[in-house]
């Protein structure tokens, strides 16, 4: 697993599994200074993972981040609930423009990556609308926790081009009803939030 370029509040969004706006607390640091991570497998873990979903794996792989963090970053955190504004995602006037993932058809289908980036495009092979939603919050533009609200089940296919990469007259809330037939609800809504207690610099390799 290789993440490039990352600081250390994304990391540790992605190892609990939250919505970058709900980890709070820390030094200006952890913004700031952007790390690489390289994790390698041995091959008895290695061969347990290519037995379950990509959504299983990468769940996994994840709980093994907050071990990282909490080894090389001397994390320590504690979790608090509260009521805060938020984006509903919801299906526009004329419904979603998608559809749901085929059913994989051999073994190589079942395991694929659910989601790739290139750096402006999401093109999402199968994956629920969580994963939309919470990658939709760490846009700058959105700036809030965004919850799924459309009611579609399961998971589903589709591309988003994230227009700030690409046309930045065109705002994220107009890309997300023209390309994929959804919007944004502002609404207020509880929602648990993780409070960095501690952190430091990684020690050296």
């Amino acid at each position: 697993m290789t993440l490039t370029g990352v600081n250390a509040r994304t990391l540790v969004a992605d190892a609990y599994g939250m919505d970058l706006p709900n980890i709070v607390g820390g030094p200006a640091w952890i913004d700031a200074e952007q790390y690489d991570v390289i994790a390698t497998f041995g091959d008895v873990l290695m061969a347990k993972l290519a037995t379950v979903s990509p959504q299983d794996r990468s769940n996994q792989i994840f709980v093994m981040l907050r071990s990282v963090m909490e080894q090389r970053f001397g994390l320590a955190l504690h979790h608090e609930a509260r009521e805060v504004p938020v984006y509903a995602l919801v299906l526009a006037k004329g419904g979603a423009k998608f559809g749901p993932a085929p059913p994989p058809t051999n073994e190589a289908e079942a395991y694929e990556v659910g989601a790739k980036y290139n750096g402006h495009l999401w093109t999402v092979n199968r994956e629920p609308m969580t994963f939309l939603a919470i990658q939709l919050s760490r846009f700058p533009e959105v700036g809030r926790n965004v919850i799924d609200q459309t009611g579609l089940k399961g998971n589903y296919r589709f591309n988003f081009d994230e227009p700030s990469k690409t046309n930045p007259d065109l705002s994220v809330f107009t890309a997300l009803t023209e390309q994929l037939g959804l919007t944004l609800k502002p609404t207020k809504a509880p929602v648990d939030f993780i409070v960095i207690d501690h952190i430091e610099r990684p020690s050296a390799n």
